[in-house]
């Protein structure tokens, strides 16, 4: 696998090779990315025999585009949180062309002669996207989880094929590991070591959330369209209203579903319950102030929702794994944990 990160005017800001095969031996070297003025250290990647990891979690202040061209097939895990994201596939016999925008998940096993990955800039990125040599992902991959779909055989056979049809949301247990990836401290071969547990956990999770969502959709009928609606308009409120959300109770009467099939309905479609919803919504936002602003801890709490810092700190610790200390730089002291 080859590949080569050029800016807008085409000049090169990355350019490596990988052997397809998979050595437990093979050293994981870190690259961060030069654009703009200097190098991003939130713009790197990864790279070992068979595997490279593009992790960009900056504010884009120009196109980036990776391209990949590999001669046999790969295989894709594709995380992204936020930010506007091209994925494109060419030279082979079904091109594709995704734009992704937040918070979705899938796995693809691509066989065409090239990948593409455009980043937007002007506003901030966050993705995870890993790429597998078929021995590499072979070695990670469950090899009894594939009842109800082809990525097993598909992986093995070079075949063009996804885990999910459509993009699925991501899990909070999915993003707590790739905070804690982007957090690890190991060196050397612990590192790399460290860095295959993770990304064989993270296949776990969305295998086993597709057969979840499988088994789900064969148990239950298809939702009506005015039903759908209902639910939409609800995960929009609590978009807006994160701050201060409304309760189940209000939460139903404006969008005109009693509070069971809300609640119900809402799990179902979102594979998430509304105050875990919600949840997500505070600590994405929260972790983007801890990245991109220089606030007081104190400031933080307050724009998503806590009025005691030691409560968001709780929170945030719960959700994401880590204290918000260690995430960006904050001015003063965070709180200690209730």
């Amino acid at each position: 696998m080859e590949l080569i990160a050029s800016n807008l005017n085409g000049s090169k800001v990355a350019a490596i090779t990988v052997s397809d095969g998979y050595d437990l031996g093979s050293e994981l070297i870190e690259h961060p990315i030069h654009h703009g003025d200097s190098f991003d250290e939130q713009f790197r990647l990864f790279h070992t025999d068979g595997l490279i990891l593009i992790d960009v979690h900056s504010e884009v202040v120009e196109q980036i585009t990776a391209c990949l061209s590999f001669n046999s097939h790969i295989v894709a895990m594709v995380f992204h949180l936020e930010g506007d994201v091209n994925i494109m596939t060419t030279g082979g016999n079904h091109d594709v062309s995704i734009r992704m925008h937040g918070d979705e998940h899938n796995v693809e096993v691509i066989n065409s002669k090239m990948l593409k990955v455009a980043y937007e800039p002007g506003a901030p990125v966050n993705s995870f996207i890993v790429l597998l040599s078929r021995g590499f992902c072979l070695r990670v991959m469950p090899q009894e989880h594939d009842r109800h779909n082809k990525l097993l055989s598909a992986v093995n056979e070079g075949n063009q094929s996804r885990l999910s049809p459509e993009f699925a949301p991501l899990s909070q247990d999915m993003k707590r590991i790739i905070e804690n990836v982007r957090n690890c401290s190991r060196k050397g071969s612990f590192h790399r070591l460290c860095l295959e547990i993770k990304i064989a956990e993270l296949l776990m999770l969305q295998l086993e959330q597709q057969y979840s969502l499988h088994a789900e959709q064969i148990e239950r009928p298809m939702l009506h369209n005015a039903d759908m609606e209902k639910i939409e308009e609800a995960k929009r409120i609590l978009e807006v209203h994160y701050i201060q959300p409304p309760t189940i109770k209000d939460l139903a009467l404006t969008v005109g579903l009693n509070e069971t099939k809300l609640k119900a309905d809402f799990k179902r479609i979102y594979n998430s319950t509304i105050h875990a919803y919600t949840q997500r919504i505070r600590m994405q936002k929260a972790h983007q102030l801890l990245t991109q602003k220089n606030l007081l801890l104190k400031e933080i709490a307050l724009q998503v929702g806590y009025q005691k810092p030691s409560n968001f700190t709780a929170a945030f610790k719960e959700f994401f794994g880590v204290h918000p200390g260690d995430i960006g730089s904050i001015k003063g002291t965070p709180e200690p944990a209730e």
